[in-house]
């Protein structure tokens, strides 16, 4: 009896169970990510080592959701790591996605085009903000700019995947944007945060992320009535 033909089907078998597998853990090549090329940017300018290992943990996909506000995306929590290596790649991550949103602030870039704040918020940073440049303007639109983004791309995992974040880049990126939000966007509430706390926070993500930067430097031109604090002096 020929055995050989058994075998060849044997390791067939097994070829396409190991691309199944591989393909269940990455939803996307990296490359198709709508901010791969930042994140190898942001490793450039943080003069970080980007690879093939920290790719493939980067854009590995997620457990799937637990519940609805999971299954939103809207959650910002960093991700549980699985060893020390994938914590390593988390957090050089995250500081380095800072770095390049106070780049961006400094040197006025943005995420996508300013149009689309527009779009999704039914006001241009002039009709929001009253002004047109300067320090605050450029935090207004990379900041802005930045959600949208992100924004969309959630919405397109949603409808692709049935959850917002899809591969642990994903979650890693919201929980930037949430960090942000928080000391210089907070959503008005209930629990109130005095100004010199917020400050201090600030004054620390600076300290950690852009030491070259101020607060006046980011707060130029704005109005202390739309930007609800600080109190500018």
């Amino acid at each position: 009896m020929n055995s050989r033909p058994i075998y060849k089907s044997l390791m067939i078998f097994f070829v396409v169970t190991l691309l199944l597998f591989c393909s269940s853990n990455k939803i996307q090549a990296s490359e198709d990510h709508p901010f791969y090329k930042d994140i190898k940017e942001a490793y450039k300018d943080s003069k970080l080592t980007y690879d093939s290992k920290v790719e493939r943990i980067l854009y590995s996909k997620m457990p799937e959701p637990k519940d609805i506000f999971e299954q939103s995306g809207h959650g910002s929590e960093i991700p549980k790591p699985k060893s020390d290596e994938e914590e390593r790649i988390m957090v050089q991550t995250t500081e380095a996605l800072h770095r390049q949103f106070f780049k961006k602030v400094k040197t006025g870039g943005q995420y996508c085009p300013v149009e689309k704040i527009k779009k999704h918020f039914d006001q241009t940073p002039e009709e929001r903000i009253g002004i047109s440049s300067g320090g605050y303007y450029r935090l207004f639109v990379a900041y802005w700019t930045l959600k949208v983004r992100l924004e969309e791309h959630r919405q397109s995992n949603v409808s692709k995947h049935g959850y917002g974040n899809v591969c642990y880049v994903d979650s890693l990126l919201r929980f930037v944007e949430s960090n942000l939000a928080g000391a210089f966007f907070p959503t008005p509430g209930s629990i109130q945060i005095s100004e010199t706390v917020r400050r201090q926070g600030i004054q620390e993500l600076l300290k950690t992320f852009a030491p070259a930067m101020t607060i006046k430097e980011l707060y130029e031109g704005a109005d202390p009535e739309k930007t609800r604090w600080p109190v500018l002096k």
